[in-house]
């Protein structure tokens, strides 16, 4: 769910509780296994009625997880980012910009996982939701991020996740783009981001959320 390539920007290297300890090279960071401020958006809509997803389906050419299906969007907070400022992951990956007013916050996920390259991925997620109801074949994918956004029904989606079969699910590949299509596919489980338990906390919260429905927390 977030993509741990190596690189050049620097990011802030925090203590499990978020306090700054000084500033790191991105690369050097996951080779350390140091905490970093890590930042994630679902977005969540009706459709005719049904409690939707929205997600995207990554990039065969990314460094991370390529190909497989993820949350809205997500991303590194860069060395002196605050976390309302990861909403420019938003414009950059799906070419939407609400303001950090639209998000609700659902709290920080303490994570330490394989990065999805054989790295140690210690970070700390600022996690939202975003109430969007544009279709998706109105979203402007940067291509080299995302390869597909796909419209899952909450309920499917949680059903997969417990145990459930496969699931048939509708999107447009390279949206915004001439080459837009329409796509369906087949979901299974293999074919998320893994994270299980983290995919089942966040579909419950965006139900309740979109049930108005409180309190909201990760």
């Amino acid at each position: 769910m977030t993509d741990s390539a190596p690189g050049v920007e620097h990011l802030d290297v925090v203590d499990e509780v978020g306090r700054y300890l000084r500033t790191a090279p991105r690369d050097e960071v996951h080779e350390r296994g140091e905490w970093h401020r890590v930042f994630h958006c679902q977005i969540v809509t009706l459709r005719d009625g049904v409690p939707t997803a929205v997600l995207q389906q990554r990039s065969p050419s990314k460094a991370a997880f390529p190909g497989l299906i993820d949350i809205s969007a997500a991303g590194h907070l860069a060395a002196g980012e605050t976390p309302l400022d990861g909403v420019r992951e938003l414009e950059e990956e799906l070419g939407i910009a609400p303001a950090g007013t639209e998000l609700v916050p659902l709290g920080v996920r303490r994570l330490a996982d394989d990065s999805g390259e054989g790295t140690l991925n210690c970070e700390l997620t600022s996690v939202y939701l975003l109430r969007d109801d544009r279709p998706l074949a109105d979203y402007v994918l940067a291509l080299d991020e995302v390869e597909a956004v796909l419209d899952v029904p909450i309920a499917d989606l949680l059903a997969l996740l417990n145990g459930g079969p496969p699931i048939s699910v509708h999107g447009v590949a390279a949206a915004g783009h001439l080459d837009a299509r329409e796509v369906t596919t087949e979901v299974t489980l293999g074919d998320l981001v893994p994270s299980a338990e983290y995919w089942v906390v966040l579909m419950v919260m965006a139900q309740r959320f979109l049930a108005d429905q409180r309190p909201l927390a990760v």
